[in-house]
C-alpha cells in the first residue's frame, strides 16, 4: 500500500496566517507551510484525474493536533479508493490536553496532483 498526498503549498497561506495564534500554543508543533498537504489515504494506485476544487475546513483541535477535513470526499475517493482526506496544520506532542474545539475557518484549494508520500 502507498500513502497518497495532494500538495497544497501556498494555497492555504491565508488560513495558516489566520490560525497562527492557535498553531503556536504549547504542545503543538506547526507543520512548515511548504510541507502542508492533504493526506488522501492509502491505496495500491491513484487513478488519473482532472484538477478539482476542494474545501479545507472547518479547522479543529483534535488529539493528533490542529486538523481539518477536506471535501468533497467523493472526488478524492475516485482517485484513491477509501480516501479520508485530512490536512494536519500542527501536530500535538501529548504534553497538553486540549478540549475539542472547532474554528469557523476554511479555505478553498485546487487539487491538481496526488503523489506518493
Amino acid at each position: 500500500m502507498t500513502r497518497w498526498i495532494a500538495p497544497i503549498g501556498d494555497q492555504v497561506q491565508l488560513l495558516v496566517d489566520w490560525l497562527e495564534p492557535v498553531l503556536t500554543r504549547p504542545g503543538l508543533t506547526p507543520v512548515p507551510r511548504e510541507e502542508l498537504c492533504i493526506d488522501v489515504g492509502e491505496s495500491d494506485d491513484a487513478a488519473p484525474f482532472a484538477p478539482f476544487d476542494a474545501l479545507i475546513g472547518p479547522v479543529r483541535i483534535a488529539p493528533e493536533g490542529v486538523v481539518a477535513d477536506v471535501i468533497p470526499v467523493e472526488a478524492f475517493d475516485a482517485v484513491v479508493p477509501g480516501a479520508t482526506p485530512l490536512v494536519v496544520f500542527a501536530r500535538a506532542d501529548g504534553s497538553v490536553e486540549y478540549e475539542p474545539l472547532e474554528f469557523v475557518a476554511s479555505e478553498a484549494v485546487i487539487v491538481s496532483a496526488v503523489i506518493a508520500a
